[in-house]
């Protein structure tokens, strides 16, 4: 494959060049003149378009560490996690291409304009018709246990190219670890279709993400905490549980597309590489010069994650938007669910980021401290009124038919802030 260099585009511009060099084990990137004078921001607290460097056309270095492959940090968000990085080597694999001959430049060609956010990549890797294909979820839902099962032997034959296609045009740049796909839903008929490329009046584009078949339900389990967000106050897209055969998936609306418009989004792990701690967070906040109401919600969302055990808290499950005109605000939240291990030890379960110091045995008064240090208006309000809402896990479980077992030892979890 050895696509040893990529355009990056931004709504239809030239945003600069991306080239891999092999004896670095790092890309450089530099910015097309004609996009400095549109003065958008991308990237500005990695690669500003204002910075001496930008401006003379030097080149910016990617960063070397794991979870940014030797990408920028900007670019390194297109790259998906587990889920696309098992489907992209399975595709290798069937196109007979050695993993070791590839680099995150073949990866970013192989997504091309499937990017999550608004970046695209050329040359881009085909994968025939880009146009809206009717999905059906059930077995795609199959067919992706199958691909995350498979190890060495190939899975494209005669019989399942097609459906292997379509898997790989809906599935291959969405980001964690459980299977996904991106699709658009018509609320009015249910028809789901893929979500890559122009999609018909009448769709919305969403996240499907699959029930993995266990005995532990994922789907209905982030559907209730997406119930308690709600309650929290907390700024969420739009979801839902479909079932489709004897599987129930949770559905989400996409925060960065708008009708067929893309928005460019970027992670904290993009934004502020360094960040590891709520406080840090908020210092991004600041720096964007974002309104209170992002700091307020930054706060909730905080506050939710610590009590409700969301401790799968990382740096990219926090992110940013960025409209045409180049103005920044925090994003819905996403991604809130119980993410603890029950059958871990106890240090595998620690938050990703910090509060004040913390990433374990974090009290109110810890919270508070955040709150007070960061101008949060009536934070131990905020603490209560966040308590509240997740004190409503058991009903909304219930209601789901939660196992009862289950939903006593979640709620045990549970910090206890009185």
């Amino acid at each position: 494959m050895e696509t040893n260099a990529v355009k990056v585009k931004l709504w239809g511009m030239d945003v600069g060049y991306l080239l891999w060099d092999k004896k670095m084990g790092v890309a450089v990137f530099e910015y097309e003149p004609s996009f400095l004078e549109q003065e958008l921001d991308i990237a500005p607290l990695t690669m500003p378009v204002n910075s001496p460097r930008s401006q003379k056309q030097l080149p910016w270095t990617g960063n070397k560490e794991k979870l940014y492959q030797g990408l920028p940090a900007m670019i390194a968000d297109s790259l998906p996690d587990k889920w696309g990085n098992s489907l992209f080597k399975a595709w290798l694999r069937d196109n007979n291409i050695p993993v070791k001959k590839t680099s995150p430049i073949d990866h970013l060609s192989f997504i091309g304009s499937r990017a999550m956010g608004a970046l695209e990549y050329e040359p881009a890797r085909k994968l025939g018709d880009n146009s809206a294909f009717s999905v059906d979820v059930q077995r795609l839902y199959e067919f992706a246990k199958q691909v995350l099962d498979e190890r060495e032997t190939t899975i494209l034959n005669q019989e399942n190219s097609i459906l292997w296609q379509d898997l790989v045009k809906i599935s291959s740049s969405p980001g964690g670890k459980r299977p996904k796909a991106i699709v658009a839903l018509n609320d009015v008929t249910g028809e789901v279709i893929s979500g890559q490329g122009i999609i018909p009046e009448g769709f919305q584009h969403y996240i499907l993400k699959y029930d993995d078949n266990s005995v532990y339900p994922l789907a209905k389990l982030e559907y209730v905490y997406y119930r308690m967000a709600l309650d929290a106050g907390i700024d969420m897209m739009p979801s839902e549980l479909r079932t489709y055969g004897n599987r129930t998936h949770f559905l989400t609306q996409r925060f960065d597309r708008i009708d067929n418009a893309k928005i460019h989004t970027q992670t904290l792990a993009a934004m502020s590489p360094t960040s590891d701690s709520y406080e840090e967070l908020f210092a991004v906040i600041r720096r964007l010069n974002l309104p209170y109401e992002d700091s307020r919600q930054q706060y909730l969302r905080m506050v939710f994650n610590i009590i409700a055990r969301n401790v799968d808290d990382h740096s990219k499950n926090f992110s940013f938007c960025m409209n045409r005109s180049g103005v920044w605000r925090l994003s819905p939240a996403y991604d809130l669910t119980y993410s603890v291990d029950l059958t871990a030890p106890a240090y595998l379960n620690r938050h990703s980021l910090t509060v004040n110091g913390k990433n374990e045995d974090i009290t109110r008064e810890d919270l508070e401290t955040v709150g007070q240090k960061n101008d949060i208006q009536d934070y131990k309000a905020l603490i209560d009124i966040v308590a509240g809402a997740i004190d409503n896990f058991e009903i909304h479980a219930k209601e789901l038919g939660l196992d009862k077992e289950l939903i006593t030892t979640i709620h045990a979890d549970f910090i206890k802030l009185h």
